[in-house]
This record gives C-alpha cells, sequence and structure tokens, in this order.
C-alpha cells in the first residue's frame, strides 16, 4: 500500500475504503441539508389589521440555491433565499391574495380562487 498526502491507497490512485467512506458520509450529510423539509406554522399576521383563526402550516423545502414555502391547503407558494425569507414571502402573499380575492365579486371567481378564498377564510380574518 501506498501514502498519497496522508492517505493509504490499495493500488495505484486508489483510495482506502477508509478514505471512500468519509467521502460518502460527508456526500450523505450535503445531501441531507439539501433535501430537508421543514414545517414553520406562521402564528401572527401582526402589525396588518388581521388574525388568525387558526396557524398556517408553511411546508419550506430547499430548491437550488432558494427555498419554497407552500401553504398546501390553498395551493400557494412563494420562493426566498433563505427559509425566513421564504416564510415572509408566503405570509406577504397570502394577505395581498386574500384582500385580492375579497375585493372581487364572487360571481367573477373561477373554481380554484374561490375555493382558496374559502380556504383563506378558514385561517385568517380582518380585524
Amino acid at each position: 500500500m501506498a501514502e498519497i498526502e496522508g492517505e493509504t491507497t490499495s493500488g495505484v490512485g486508489t483510495p482506502s475504503s477508509a478514505v471512500v467512506l468519509n467521502e460518502i458520509r460527508e456526500i450523505k450529510a450535503e445531501l441531507k441539508r439539501r433535501v430537508e423539509t421543514i414545517l414553520i406554522p406562521i402564528a401572527t399576521l401582526a402589525p396588518e389589521p388581521y388574525e388568525l383563526v387558526r396557524e398556517i402550516p408553511a411546508v419550506v423545502q430547499p430548491a437550488g440555491d432558494e427555498f419554497i414555502a407552500t401553504f398546501f391547503d390553498a395551493n400557494i407558494s412563494t420562493a426566498g433565499d433563505t427559509q425566513e425569507e421564504a416564510v415572509a414571502n408566503l405570509r406577504s402573499l397570502l394577505l395581498d391574495m386574500f384582500e385580492y380575492l375579497e375585493s372581487e365579486p364572487p360571481e367573477a371567481l373561477g373554481p380554484e380562487p374561490a375555493r382558496q378564498l374559502g380556504v383563506l377564510r378558514a385561517f385568517l380574518k380582518r380585524i
């Protein structure tokens, strides 16, 4: 066995199994970090003139170099450079959509916007 820069190799240019196992562990740790999905509840809308009827579950997932925050019940998603930014963007979008959908006549809403408004009304209300 030869030694290359402190690593034991078996054969020409072949790293030892310990080196390979260490690389596999590092790759697995990086993959786990990248595919980690977390649930962050939106528990307040302050200082906006709304209150939550119940917490809004925001599912945050990595997507390349950014994060996607989704409120699956209403099928609404946004992105951000960090998990916190993605959730803040989702919070803002939920309020904007709620205001817009409430301002429209019910007959002007299609099936999906009408459903989204119903979901949003179950989670928040104007104060």
